[in-house]
C-alpha cells in the first residue's frame, strides 16, 4: 500500500468519524428537547420523531431552532369524515417546491388534520394505527394581549422555508386542554361557513399572489372532529344560536411568528429570524418583478444590495412598507376588517386573518356602524376604511413602543408605511384623500403619537407624503390598482 492511499483512508476514517459524531450530537440535542418538552414519556411520540420523514426532519429543524414554536399533534380524519380538499388558488398550488413535489402535494399529504388533543391522546392514536401528523404553533406568553397568537391556526414547514398554515384546526391553548370548544361563542378553535366564503372573496378579489397578505389555497369541509380521547364525534358547533359545520381553510405564509409575540422571541437584533427570512424576501421581490410590479424601496434596496441577511434597520421599515401594501390593497377592493391589529400581521409583514376582512355592505353589517358615529359619514360616502387606516397604524406604533432602541425610527416607519400605501391606493381612493387628509391625518397622527407632542409636524409630514406620491403620478401618469 502506498504513502498516497494510507492517506486517502486516514481521510475517509476521519470524515466518518466526524459524521458519526455529529450524528451523536444531533441525536443528544434531540433527546434532551423531548425531555425539556415531557415528550419522552410517550414511546410512540419518540418513535414518530425518530422517522427519516421529510416532514419529520423539516418539524424537528424548525422547532430546534425556533423555541418560541411548539410541536402539535395533528390527527388525520378518515376521508369519509370530511369533504373533498378543494384547492382554489391553482396557480400557485402547481408551484414546484423540491424537484417534481408541486405546493399542491404538500397540502395533499396535510389534508384533513385537526388537533387530537394532548400529547397522551397521540400517543395512545398512534399504538392503535391511527395517523399523527406534527405541526407547530407558538408559546403561551403572558404578556402579550392573546397569550398564544395563533389561537386556532397551524403550520407545516416546507423545503422552501415557506409554511403551510391550516386555520380553524383547533384550539391551541398551551398547554392543550382540548380540541376544540363546541359551546363557545368567541373562542371555538374552527371557523365555518361565513369565513371560508370571506377567504373566496378575498382570493377573487387580491388574486393568487397576495401582496401584504399571506396566500390563501384552499378549504375543506369537515364533518367530524376529535373528541380529544382519541375518537370523533359530529362536528356541529355553535354559530349565532345555529348549529355549523366547519371549514378547514388553507394558507401560505412566510413566517409563523405575529408581530405581538414579537418581545417572546429571545433573539437579539432579530438576527435569526431575519436570516431565516431573508431569502423569502429576494424570493419575493423576484415574483413582484416578473408579474410586472415595481418594488417599494426597502424591498428594492435590500434586492440590490447583494447583502445575505437584511440589515435590522431596513427589516423594520420592509414590515411598514408590507403593512402599507396590504392596507393599501384591502382599500382598493372595498375588503375590511371589523378588528385589526398587532396580532393580526405576521413577521414576514403579511396580514394573517383573510377570513376576517368583509365587504362593504357586510362589514357595515357586521360592525352596526350608526350615524351616531362620528365616522359614519365619511366611511359611508367614500368608503375610505378609517378604522382600517387607524389600526394599521396602531401596529407601526406597538413596533416602536415594543422596543426601546426603535423609537427613534417612529417617523421613518411611518413614511415607510404612508409611502407605500399611498403609493399602492388605486385613483379614485388616492384622489378622495385629498379632501379628507386634514381630517383623516389629525386622527391618525394623534393615535400614533399621542404620548409624545408630534402634532402638526406629523400632519405636515402626512401632507409633504401625498404630495410626493402626487407628484410622482404626475409624471408617470401611471393608474397603480
Amino acid at each position: 500500500m502506498t504513502v498516497g492511499t494510507n492517506s486517502q483512508c486516514t481521510r475517509k476514517r476521519r470524515k466518518n468519524e466526524c459524521g458519526e459524531t455529529k450524528s451523536m450530537i444531533k441525536e443528544m440535542v434531540w433527546n434532551k428537547y423531548l425531555q425539556e418538552e415531557g415528550l419522552d414519556k410517550y414511546p410512540e411520540i419518540v418513535k414518530l420523531f425518530d422517522s427519516d420523514s421529510e416532514a419529520i426532519k423539516l418539524v424537528k429543524q424548525a422547532l430546534l431552532n425556533d423555541r418560541v414554536l411548539r410541536p402539535v399533534f395533528m390527527q388525520v380524519l378518515p376521508e369519509e369524515k370530511t369533504g373533498k380538499m378543494e384547492i382554489c388558488n391553482k396557480k400557485l398550488a402547481a408551484e414546484k417546491i423540491k424537484g417534481d413535489k408541486t405546493l399542491a402535494d404538500y397540502i395533499m399529504e396535510n389534508k384533513g388534520i385537526f388537533l387530537c388533543g394532548k400529547p397522551k391522546v397521540a400517543n395512545e392514536i398512534l399504538t392503535r394505527g391511527g395517523k399523527i401528523i406534527v405541526a407547530m404553533t407558538d408559546r403561551h406568553y403572558d404578556k402579550a394581549q392573546f397569550s398564544v397568537a395563533n389561537l386556532r391556526q397551524c403550520y407545516i414547514p416546507l423545503p422552501d422555508r415557506r409554511l403551510l398554515t391550516f386555520k380553524s384546526s383547533g384550539l391551541f391553548h398551551d398547554p392543550v386542554s382540548k380540541p376544540y370548544n363546541k359551546n363557545s361563542i368567541k373562542f371555538t378553535g374552527v371557523g365555518g361557513k361565513i369565513e371560508k366564503n370571506n377567504a373566496l372573496t378575498s382570493f377573487e378579489k387580491l388574486g393568487p399572489y397576495s401582496e401584504g397578505f399571506i396566500d390563501f389555497l384552499a378549504y375543506q369541509l369537515l364533518y367530524s372532529l376529535p373528541d380529544g380521547k382519541g375518537n370523533f364525534e359530529k362536528a356541529e358547533y355553535g354559530n349565532d344560536g345555529e348549529k355549523a359545520l366547519p371549514y378547514l381553510i388553507v394558507n401560505c405564509a412566510i413566517s409563523p411568528h405575529r408581530i405581538s409575540k414579537i418581545s417572546q422571541l429571545d433573539d437579539p437584533g432579530l438576527f435569526r429570524l431575519r436570516n431565516r427570512i431573508s431569502p423569502l424576501l429576494r424570493d419575493l421581490a423576484i415574483k413582484r418583478q416578473r408579474s410586472g410590479r415595481k418594488l417599494m424601496p426597502v424591498l428594492e434596496r435590500f434586492f440590490n444590495s447583494g447583502e445575505e441577511v437584511i440589515p435590522l434597520e431596513d427589516y423594520l421599515l420592509f414590515l411598514a412598507e408590507e403593512i402599507g401594501i396590504g392596507t393599501a390593497r384591502k382599500q382598493n377592493h372595498e375588503l375590511f376588517h371589523v378588528t385589526f391589529h398587532e396580532q393580526d400581521v405576521n413577521m414576514g409583514g403579511q396580514m394573517c386573518d383573510r377570513e376576517e376582512m368583509y365587504t362593504f355592505e357586510d362589514y357595515f353589517k357586521k360592525n352596526a356602524i350608526k350615524y351616531v358615529d362620528p365616522f359614519f359619514e365619511i366611511i359611508k360616502e367614500t368608503h375610505i376604511g378609517i378604522r382600517d387606516m387607524i389600526s394599521a397604524v396602531g401596529v407601526i406604533k406597538f413596533l416602536y413602543k415594543n422596543k426601546r432602541e426603535w423609537k427613534g425610527n417612529r417617523l421613518e416607519l411611518l413614511e415607510s408605511f404612508f409611502r407605500a400605501y399611498f403609493r399602492r391606493l388605486s385613483y379614485i381612493y388616492f384622489e378622495r384623500w385629498e379632501s379628507l387628509i386634514d381630517c383623516l391625518g389629525n386622527v391618525i397622527i394623534f393615535y400614533f403619537d399621542r404620548d409624545d407632542v408630534l402634532g402638526q409636524d406629523g400632519l405636515k409630514k402626512l401632507r409633504e407624503w401625498y404630495r410626493l406620491e402626487k407628484e410622482r403620478r404626475r409624471k408617470s401618469k401611471g393608474n397603480y390598482r
